[in-house]
């Protein structure tokens, strides 16, 4: 895996071998050849290539990532890998409209992780990327798991995440939870319930690997800026 020592996450990475590693182990532990695996907010491609070596020749793995200072060592390890074909990196924001937008980050060469007083220290970096719909992406609409982290946009992609769940029933989902960086116009329990009235059952991945299941209260509640790390499942 290529990584960039001007992102912190990468750091982290080479010093230890791991990511988060209570939500890696959960990842791949549902993983099977043949799947089809989304990763939404790929950053550098980390889970990606998880999935991509998981998944086998037989699977597919669709990744979203709009900050370029991510795409040149996605595409570097997924080439070293020999996952072309079935890694694809799409180079755009997931939202609820097309078009372009702008996103601004902050640390050295543009890392998308915020930590208290990179930007004071380095700046901030804006530019324009792509934006668009998941459906787009996803013409037969199939996903076995789904894995979102895309700093707060998460309500955004509601409609189209949506449309993709009525069409997989056995389908999973990881997804970082923090309704404190949502948009302000986003109520948490509005969008917990549109899971809830799919079926779904909530259960909190715990950073010394416990699985706790949890309900649409007490995640309507969640006020601090820590993120939760959701597993969802019917």
């Amino acid at each position: 895996m290529f990584l960039d020592s001007r992102d912190p996450v990468n750091v982290v990475i080479m010093l230890v071998g791991y990511w988060e590693e209570w939500l890696t182990n959960a990842f791949m532990s549902v993983i099977k050849p043949g799947m089809t695996v989304v990763d939404i907010g790929a950053h550098h491609g980390y889970y990606s290539l998880l999935a991509g070596m998981l998944v086998g020749p037989t699977g597919s793995v669709y990744s979203f990532e709009p900050n370029p200072f991510h795409h040149k060592n996605f595409l570097k390890s997924v080439s070293i890998n020999g996952m072309y074909g079935r890694v694809k990196l799409n180079k755009v924001m997931l939202s609820d409209s097309r078009g372009q937008t702008e996103i601004c980050t902050s640390g050295e060469g543009g890392t998308s992780i915020e930590f208290q007083g990179l930007g004071e220290m380095t700046g901030n970096t804006c530019m324009t990327v792509e934006k668009g719909i998941l459906t787009d992406y996803l013409p037969n609409l199939k996903a076995d798991v789904i894995k979102i982290d895309i700093d707060g946009s998460e309500p955004l992609i509601m409609d189209s995440l949506c449309e993709v769940i009525d069409h997989n029933p056995g389908i999973l989902i990881f997804m970082e939870y923090c309704p404190k960086i949502w948009p302000v116009s986003y109520e948490p329990m509005s969008v917990l319930r549109r899971f809830t009235d799919r079926g779904f059952r909530f259960h909190i991945l715990h950073d010394d690997g416990r699985i706790v299941e949890t309900n649409i209260a007490e995640l309507a509640a969640h006020s601090a800026v820590e993120h939760l790390d959701l597993l969802l499942f019917r």
